[in-house]
C-alpha cells in the first residue's frame, strides 16, 4: 500500500513539474522575444541565461535533498547484524535528543525506557490536538473549513511527533512517515460502525437537563448539540488515530505490522475520544446551556417589564384627576 501511495505521489509530482516547466519556458520565451525587439540578437543570450538560472534554482534543492541521509527505518527482525546496526544508530540519535538528556542508553531495556518517555510526550501532543479539533469542529459546523482545519492540524501534529523522536526530522524522514501514516489511515477498519452520537449523548444529557424533558420546548437545542458533538468526536477520533499511528511508527524498534498498528490505534482512539468528549463536551455544553438560560432569563425579564409598563400606563390613564372630584 505504501509503495502504491509513493508511486501515485511521484506521478502527480512529475505532472506538476512538467506543467510548471512548460509555463516557465513560455515565460522565458516571451522575455527573450521582448529583449530581441529592444536589440536584435539579444533574445538568444537572454533566453539561455534565464533558462540556466532557473534550471540551477530547480536542480540545487533536489541535489541537496538527495544528499540528505536516508531515514532511520527499523529492520524486519529484532536479531542479527542489521538490527544491531539499527540499534547503534538509534542510540546515537536518542543521545542527541534533549527530551531524554541524561538517560542511560546502554542496554535494550534502557532504550525502551527512553522511548517510553518520548511516547508520553507524543501522547500529550496527540491528545491536545484531538481536544482542540473536537472543540473547534463541534462549534464551527462548516464542512469545508472543518476539513481544512482537521487536515492542517493532523499534518502539523505528525511533524511535532516526528520532532519528539527525531529531534530535527529530515525531509526524507517526514516523507517516509507521512507516506506510511497516510497509507494506514486510508484503510478504514469499519469506522462507519462507530456510533459517535452514542458516545456524546450522555455528555449532553448530563450537562443539559432539557434532553431529559426537564425543560419542555428546548429539546431541539440538545439534539443540535448531540449532532455537533458527534461531528467533533468523529474528527477527534480520526486525529487520534493518525497521531497514534505516527507515534507507533516513530517508536518502532522493528518494522511495524501495519494491520496490528491500525487495530491498536483504532481501539486506543476509541477510548481516548470518549474521555475527550466528556472533558471538552461538558465544557462546551455547559457554556451553551448557560448562554441559552441567560438569554431566556433576559427575555422573560424584558417581557415582564413590558407587561408592567403597559399595565402601569393603563392605570395612569384611568386614574381620575384631582379637579374632577
Amino acid at each position: 500500500m505504501a509503495k502504491t501511495v509513493f508511486r501515485l505521489l511521484a506521478f502527480v509530482a512529475a505532472l506538476a513539474i512538467l506543467y510548471a516547466g512548460v509555463i516557465l519556458v513560455a515565460g522565458i520565451t516571451q522575455v527573450a522575444a521582448a529583449a530581441d525587439r529592444i536589440s536584435l540578437g539579444l533574445g538568444q543570450p537572454v533566453f539561455w541565461t534565464l533558462l540556466v538560472i532557473f534550471a540551477m534554482l530547480v536542480v540545487a534543492p533536489i541535489a541537496l535533498y538527495l544528499r540528505l541521509p536516508r531515514p532511520l527505518t527499523p529492520p524486519d527482525s529484532d536479531t542479527g547484524p542489521e538490527y544491531d546496526e539499527y540499534l547503534r544508530k538509534l542510540k546515537d540519535q536518542l543521545a542527541r535528543n534533549p527530551l531524554i538528556a541524561g538517560l542511560p542508553l546502554e542496554s535494550d531495556e534502557e532504550v525502551a525506557a527512553a522511548i517510553a518517555r518520548l511516547d508520553k510526550e507524543a501522547d500529550a501532543v496527540v491528545r491536545g490536538t484531538a481536544s482542540a479539533i473536537f472543540a473547534s469542529t463541534a462549534v464551527m459546523q462548516n464542512g469545508r473549513l472543518d476539513a481544512l482545519v482537521v487536515f492542517g492540524s493532523q499534518v502539523r501534529m505528525t511533524y511535532r511527533i516526528a520532532s519528539i523522536y527525531y529531534r530535527r526530522p529530515s525531509p526524507r524522514q517526514m516523507l517516509y512517515l507521512y507516506g506510511n501514516v497516510g497509507a494506514n489511515v486510508l484503510v478504514a477498519d469499519n469506522l462507519s460502525d462507530v456510533d459517535f452520537a452514542g458516545i456524546v449523548t450522555p455528555v449532553v444529557t448530563a450537562a443539559i437537563p432539557s434532553l431529559k424533558g426537564a425543560v419542555p420546548g428546548l429539546q431541539g437545542i440538545s439534539h443540535l448539540l448531540v449532532n455537533s458533538f458527534a461531528n467533533g468526536a468523529a474528527n477527534a477520533f480520526l486525529t487520534l488515530r493518525v497521531g497514534l499511528i505516527a507515534r507507533d511508527y516513530c517508536a518502532a524498534l522493528t518494522h511495524p505490522d501495519k494491520a496490528r498498528i491500525r487495530k491498536s490505534a483504532t481501539l486506543a482512539a476509541l477510548t481516548m475520544v470518549a474521555e475527550i468528549a466528556r472533558e471538552q463536551g461538558t465544557r462546551v455544553a455547559s457554556a451553551a446551556w448557560g448562554a441559552v438560560s441567560d438569554a431566556a432569563s433576559s427575555a422573560t425579564t424584558r417581557g415582564f417589564k413590558a407587561v408592567g409598563g403597559v399595565i402601569g400606563g393603563r392605570w395612569l390613564a384611568r386614574k381620575p384627576e384631582s379637579g374632577d372630584r
